[in-house]
């Protein structure tokens, strides 16, 4: 499992007026950009099949009727691969917008939540100082019958979040809650951990925090978060101290339960698993460093306190 974790990486879907992908290279390198880039772009060209898909790609509110038009009239589209965190990369990418921007593309779209902008937009919200600004270029809300989730934390190599809703939650609430916790850790970059407590301000019961594996998208989907969930408690739960220290698998626990039930031909059971993770090689170290250890690694591992449950979840997404 561990070859099938991917560090993290920004995928921008961008159509615009050059004709081809030489049209495009040769447009980009007047501009300088690739010296003053931190890191290598890979970058694909793909032809618009001229389907209605190009500008369909962009009509969830965010560009108007004639933008959509002018966005589904390009010839086609460059998908870059950028292998860095946007937050951290933000002045590179934003600098890279600007020269997409002089070179013809119409917009950018972010494929890890499917949230797109016209390009002047796009530009706006990623120079911004403010921390909403980057958050809303990036991450979008998902909806549901019974609970709010957000989808495109992983592009900042953070968990998203998710919330039921019951009588005191509905979806404003939860909305209003769940943006609040993801714009804290991007913009206070704080240690949480599962049994932490969170409210958006002194006035709203607190909740208790769980990260828990990403059980809406597959492990390979582009919306797939490798860094999990923060599963909201109810309002007013109290919260439980986190262990001392972290516990740190070696292989990834995740890594070894899926070698072995590759090896075992079958399911492991609830007692085979426990079993396994008592015996997995594993040393602790204070949570910073597991947390730092995390983002190197490109994925959360599973929690050894809820190991049957979450991995019944985790080996599921393959």
């Amino acid at each position: 499992m561990a070859e099938q974790h991917e560090r993290v990486h920004l995928t921008l879907f961008v159509p615009g007026q050059p004709l081809d992908l030489e049209a495009w290279q040769t447009l980009l390198e007047a501009t300088g950009l690739g010296a003053a880039l931190s890191f290598e772009v890979g970058v694909e060209w793909v032809k618009n099949p001229k389907d209605g898909s190009f500008g369909q790609a962009f009509s969830f509110g965010t560009a108007s009727a004639q933008e959509q038009q002018s966005i589904d009239a390009a010839p086609g589209a460059l998908v870059l691969s950028l292998p860095c965190d946007l937050h951290r990369e933000r002045s590179s990418i934003a600098s890279l917008a600007r020269a997409l921007g002089s070179c013809g593309a119409l917009a950018i779209r972010i494929e890890e939540s499917k949230l797109g902008f016209p390009i002047g937009r796009w530009v706006e919200l990623v120079d911004s100082t403010d921390p909403w600004s980057l958050y809303r270029l990036a991450v979008v809300m998902l909806g549901g019958a019974a609970k709010a989730a957000t989808c495109g934390m992983q592009v900042f190599s953070l968990p998203d979040a998710r919330v039921e809703l019951d009588g005191e939650t509905d979806r404003a609430a939860a909305n209003k809650l769940l943006g609040a916790l993801n714009v804290y850790q991007l913009s206070e970059a704080p240690l949480l951990l599962s049994g932490h407590t969170f409210a958006p301000d002194a006035q709203t019961p607190r909740r208790v925090l769980q990260r828990w594996p990403d059980a809406t998208y597959p492990r390979g989907h582009a919306c797939h978060n490798p860094f999990g969930v923060w599963r909201l408690g109810a309002s007013g739960e109290p919260g439980e101290p986190p262990r001392e220290r972290a516990i740190v698998f070696m292989p990834g626990l995740a890594v070894f339960l899926a070698a072995a039930e590759k090896a075992n031909g079958k399911p492991l059971t609830r007692k085979q698993v426990e079993k396994m993770t008592r015996e997995a090689p594993s040393i602790t170290m204070e949570h910073a460093d597991a947390q730092k250890l995390e983002r190197e690694r490109g994925y959360a591992d599973l929690d050894p306190d809820h190991v049957w449950e979450q991995w019944q979840i985790d080996r599921r997404t393959d």
